[in-house]
């Protein structure tokens, strides 16, 4: 109690205005993959972190970004914002002032609009509400880790591993504000990573446990549960991930629409890989283990992962930071932060990887590492720190200016045709689907209800396959438009409405 009143003693509400405008494109390298999906780098925060970061896009539309920050601010914790998708950034109204490495924060959006800021104060898990500004402990248990997740019933699902060993579940009906359910998982573990299948309510827990002397030697175990109720979950079933073999530094799970992907690092400094195993059944079975990202002389490591995507096709994003080692000073040919994904109907398959950075990755010892944000229906954006002669910042990108998506591995379309776009009615963005018979040039272009060209949104050359392209409409006003293919003879129509 005595730690909790000192922590809300040095809450603080401060008004700092603030305000990151974009990076100029001016002196920038293009990405060297060339990709066009991916924009000119935003500058997101002006100083380096001293721990690490996470955020959320909330129903709202507001992005948020927790940082462990003490240089821009005279607070510890801050949050930067954004209302346009990373375009330019602001710094939060509240904080907290307490200017340590907070080593494990989480932002989840909870009923009545709430962000909640969990994170972790000394051993003890807190939630501080960053609009009210009011702060909550969880209890007095001392705990080493934690992670926190939020089900369709907005129930939300608190685990934590103890410095005892022990890894415990909690659950709360009422954002937190009280706790039910409590459950005791497994003895001898260490280090939680929570999904939940929102689609199925399957909640997917990764954790190490037996935990070896040299802990990232331990097992990876996944542990399967679904909510049975509001506030309840019923244990499904528990298996081994990875032996004990290589160190395994990292880990980390995703799931969406009974697919699930599991991956973690490999290996030692000089060696270091990123591993995965997919799943088409909700985690009952896993297939084995294949290299997500790799390559001679290159450690890859500081991953994240994310779900994006429409109702019907899911894509896991994936970043990491791919490190040559170079001897001397890096640069954005020896430092990368790469990108990939893969889509629901065949998860093993990725794309090629594709450079996100032109302010070269920088590895933190205060483990401040690039994170996935997740935008909206197939759009995603990354936050990392990064460099550019030794002045280390925070940076921003997004996926899906030109955003165009291929579902990979699903075949050959039998019949050209043009999805409804969804959802719809939309504010701003809205993923529209097609597919692709034969290769051949693809346009794709808006018109207002007059039948007057507004935009074209595809004009490429295109391969066999299925589609999706995520709209952006934040420029235009309220009303009815229409959304026109054309590609090998083929031309189809439809209507979609914006409301704004």
């Amino acid at each position: 109690m005595k730690k909790l009143f000192t922590l809300l003693f040095l809450i603080a509400v401060t008004y700092v205005n603030l305000m990151s405008q974009p990076v100029t494109s001016t002196g920038l390298p293009p990405n060297p993959t060339g990709a066009a999906t991916w924009g000119t780098n935003v500058l997101l925060l002006n100083t380096e972190p001293i721990g690490p970061m996470h955020g959320i896009k909330a129903s709202n539309g507001t992005i948020y970004v927790a940082i462990n920050d003490t240089l821009s601010t005279t607070s510890g914790l801050i949050i930067r914002k954004s209302t346009d998708n990373g375009a330019t950034w602001t710094t939060h109204g509240n904080s907290l002032t307490n200017r340590i490495n907070f080593p494990r924060i989480k932002l989840l959006e909870v009923q009545n609009d709430s962000v909640i800021c969990w994170l972790m104060f000394g051993t003890q898990v807190y939630g501080w509400n960053i609009n009210t500004n009011a702060i909550r402990a969880f209890d007095s248990t001392t705990v080493n880790d934690f992670d926190i997740v939020k089900s369709s019933t907005n129930s939300i699902y608190l685990w934590i591993t103890t410095n005892s060993g022990g890894l415990r579940r909690f659950a709360s009906i009422t954002n937190g504000y009280t706790w039910q359910n409590a459950g005791y998982v497994q003895a001898n573990s260490r280090n939680i990573r929570l999904a939940m299948s929102v689609t199925s309510d399957t909640l997917l827990a990764a954790y190490r446990s037996p935990v070896n002397t040299t802990i990232e030697k331990s097992i990876l175990r996944l542990a399967r549960y679904r909510e049975s109720a509001p506030g309840t979950l019923a244990s499904m079933d528990f298996k081994d991930m990875a032996d004990s073999s290589a160190l395994k530094t990292e880990f980390n799970v995703a799931v969406s629409n009974s697919v699930a992907w599991y991956y973690y690092t490999s290996g030692s400094t000089g060696a270091i890989d990123i591993y995965c195993r997919t799943s088409i059944d909700n985690g009952l079975t896993f297939g084995t283990a294949f290299l997500a990202a790799g390559n001679p002389n290159t450690d890859e490591y500081y991953f994240d992962v994310g779900i994006s995507g429409t109702t019907s096709t899911k894509y896991c994003d994936f970043i990491y930071y791919s490190d040559s080692l170079q001897s001397g000073s890096p640069t954005n040919n020896t430092d990368k932060l790469m990108y990939r994904f893969a889509s629901s109907p065949t998860p093993g398959t990725f794309t090629t990887a594709t450079q996100i950075s032109q302010f070269y990755p920088h590895w933190s010892s205060a483990n401040c590492k690039p994170i996935i944000v997740e935008v909206g229906n197939s759009d995603v954006g990354a936050a990392w720190v990064g460099g550019s002669a030794s002045v280390y910042k925070v940076y921003w990108n997004r996926y899906s200016l030109t955003g165009i998506r291929q579902n990979l591995g699903a075949g050959i379309p039998d019949a050209y045709s043009l999805k409804q776009n969804y959802p719809n009615p939309f504010n701003p963005t809205t993923s529209i689907d097609f597919d692709i018979k034969k290769a051949g040039m693809v346009s794709l272009k808006i018109y207002d209800i007059l039948g007057k060209e507004l935009s074209t949104l595809v004009s490429q050359r295109l391969e066999p396959g299925k589609y999706s392209y995520t709209m952006n409409a934040a420029s235009l006003s309220s009303g009815t438009y229409f959304y026109r293919l054309e590609v090998n003879g083929y031309v189809e129509t439809k209507k979609m409405s914006l409301i704004k």
